[in-house]
């Protein structure tokens, strides 16, 4: 039997620990709902990064057949290993950083993509998505929640104050939906903000970014460095790129380098990714 946040804690008689960002989700009803907004079905493999307390495994655990838990902390992995009832679900806990996690590998001996879902710590969840997005197709969808101004920066569109490298990169991958949000009264102990449920698919046919993410990761993040800046003076100004190289690449592209970066589409950024990772090659 899964204790509450506050059966657990009095029972051990200490605190949780500020160094993981723990928060623990103490509201049931959320909890379901979170899960439920992932669409489960008995043959998904779903990941739980963070589990803690079990708040979202219990309401996992008879939707899917295999189920992994990746939990850094090691009193709570032991914790989930004991008291876990699987029923007619197969659980695997992980002792893990989830920041280490091989979401490839896994995802290569279970045969399928999975589906991930978490309370995600509120100071890994950008780190820890620009993880899965190095992962290539191992993912086919994730439900997480995170700190609401984190779930608007990667939910934000082109042109919004809010969108950036994080954006980019989701939007040339995934699709991202805000769902709902999650005031600080429903955690132990409540956080100072407000949290957000987002959902993140993954296309079945994801586009072909796995051999050039390094470099397109790079392009964003230059582009972005200095966001008053044109796109032109950003990537001129890197020497990263010969000025020719840039100019060709601006022409073939059909993008004015007098824009700044956060007025280029997701998709205008991965035709300049390409061709310049092309014309590298050459």
């Amino acid at each position: 039997m899964l204790l509450t946040p506050g059966q657990y804690f009095r029972l051990q008689g200490r605190k949780p620990r500020k160094r993981f960002g723990q928060h623990f989700l103490s509201q049931s009803g959320t909890a379901e709902k979170i899960v439920a907004s992932a669409d489960l079905d008995q043959n998904d493999v779903a990941v739980e990064v963070g589990p803690g307390l079990g708040a979202l495994t219990r309401h996992i655990l008879h939707r899917v057949n295999r189920l992994h838990l990746v939990e850094l902390d090691r009193d709570l992995a032991g914790y989930l290993k004991e008291n876990l009832e699987p029923g007619n679900c197969r659980v695997e806990v992980h002792q893990q950083d989830v920041m280490t996690f091989d979401f490839s590998s896994l995802s290569r001996r279970e045969g399928r993509r999975m589906v991930l879902l978490g309370n995600l710590p509120y100071n890994i969840s950008s780190p820890l998505l620009f993880h899965i997005l190095s992962s290539g197709p191992a993912v086919k969808r994730a439900v997480f929640m995170v700190q609401r101004e984190v779930g608007e920066r990667i939910a934000a569109e082109a042109g919004g104050k809010d969108y950036g490298v994080l954006s980019v990169l989701l939007g040339i991958c995934s699709t991202v939906r805000p769902l709902f949000t999650v005031d600080p009264s429903q955690f132990y102990p409540p956080p100072r903000v407000d949290s957000l449920v987002v959902r993140i698919d993954f296309p079945d046919e994801p586009p072909a970014v796995g051999l050039f993410f390094d470099f397109l990761r790079r392009l964003v993040s230059v582009s972005f460095q200095k966001r008053r800046k044109t796109l032109q003076n950003s990537l001129k100004g890197s020497g990263w790129f010969q000025a020719e190289v840039l100019d060709e690449a601006f022409r073939a592209c059909g993008i004015d380098p007098r824009r700044r970066p956060e007025t280029l589409r997701p998709e205008e950024f991965l035709k300049l990714a390409e061709f310049l990772y092309r014309r590298g090659k050459r």
